[in-house]
């Protein structure tokens, strides 16, 4: 028989897993394709196979331009977007960062 370990955790909800990438404005890369590759990272696929695509959630070429630098070139700072891709919260920043979580269906 075994006892049960009071001191254990099992019992205790875990938080919930934040996938975390920055994207720099100044690398080669979009937006949009920061975010398919790190959603790619986050899910365990490659991101040529991968099943999902932004469309289905965000216009990708409207996402690379929300955070795009003013007309005078001054960064945009302040305000973020979010939405679901594969049942996960994708959130993007101005200043780069993106977060991604499980919704509660995944968890």
């Amino acid at each position: 028989m075994y006892d049960r370990d009071p001191t254990s955790n099992h019992d205790t909800p875990r938080p919930p897993a934040v996938y975390r990438v920055t994207h720099d404005p100044d690398g080669p890369a979009t937006l949009s394709t920061t975010v398919v590759h790190a959603l790619a990272d986050c899910l365990g696929v490659d991101v040529t196979d991968a099943t999902f695509t932004l469309y289905d959630s965000i216009d990708p070429d409207a996402l690379d331009a929300i955070f795009r630098p003013r007309y005078d070139g001054a960064a945009r700072t302040g305000g973020h977007v979010s939405f679901v891709v594969q049942r996960h919260y994708v959130t993007v920043y101005a200043d780069g960062e993106i977060l991604i979580e499980p919704t509660e269906a995944t968890r």
